[in-house]
């Protein structure tokens, strides 16, 4: 019995032995496969690792010529800003300068503007009452700012004008006239700023305007004059032919 228990034995040893080594030999081939895996990853990573470092270093180097290119334009600003910064200071100046130079000028315009209304007022009396407190409405508003320079030159000019045209100029209208606490009907004549004369309805008011001290005088009982005046009204009016007719001139 022992012996055939030794015979069993020995024949199974050698069966254990060679499955032993064979499970060693995958163990080993495990162990290597696993070993080349690793090693694998390894430089796998490694390669990653010198990609990153190598990206990491050119974006570093791109950002520092970045920074540069920025300090550059920056320091360029600064220049920029400075020469802005004195030009402004020197288009401030200029421009208080001429505002001074413009503020005086509207004064002395106002001034001038005021002063022709004093001319207007002066001459002719016909319609200067109106075209004086025209002239000093410029005035004012020029003085106030509510016009501009232009507006103010432009306006006293067309009103000067205005008072030149009249010079030349001769009409007749409808219209009352206030004469000795009366209010007369009748027609007038101008004939350019020479002289005025009025001519009531009926005909018995016969009147010219004494241009020295702006007041209406009566040709009362000239006869000669009277006729003369309606002549010259009946010629203004186109009612006969164009004709030589005596006007009274204040001189």
């Amino acid at each position: 019995m022992p012996i055939f228990l030794t015979f069993l034995f020995m024949l199974a040893y050698p069966a254990l032995a060679q499955e032993s080594l064979a499970e060693i030999r995958n163990s080993i081939r495990t162990v290597n496969a696993e070993a080349e895996r690793e090693k694998n990853l390894t430089q796998t990573e490694a390669q990653r690792h010198t990609a990153f470092v190598e990206m990491a270093k050119q974006k570093t180097e791109a950002f520092e010529t970045q920074e540069k290119a920025l300090s550059a334009q920056i320091d360029s600003l600064k220049v920029e800003i400075d020469k802005l910064k004195g030009a402004r200071q020197r288009a401030i100046g200029t421009a208080r300068h001429f505002e001074t130079r413009k503020s005086k000028y509207n004064e002395e315009l106002a001034n001038a503007i005021d002063s022709l209304a004093s001319f207007v007022e002066q001459g002719f009396p016909y319609k200067n009452n109106e075209t004086a407190e025209a002239l000093r409405e410029i005035s004012s508003l020029l003085k106030k700012s509510v016009i501009s320079t232009e507006a103010a030159f432009g306006r006293a000019w067309e009103a000067m004008m205005e008072r030149v045209r009249l010079g030349y100029t001769a009409e007749t209208w409808n219209g009352n006239l206030e004469f000795e606490g009366k209010t007369l009907t009748g027609k007038f004549f101008r004939y350019g700023f020479v002289s005025s004369i009025f001519v009531s309805q009926n005909g018995e008011m016969v009147l010219w305007l004494n241009s020295k001290n702006g007041k209406w005088e009566n040709v009362g009982e000239n006869f000669a004059l009277r006729s003369s005046l309606k002549e010259t009204m009946r010629v203004a009016e186109g009612k006969t032919a164009p004709k030589l007719s005596l006007i009274p001139v204040s001189h």
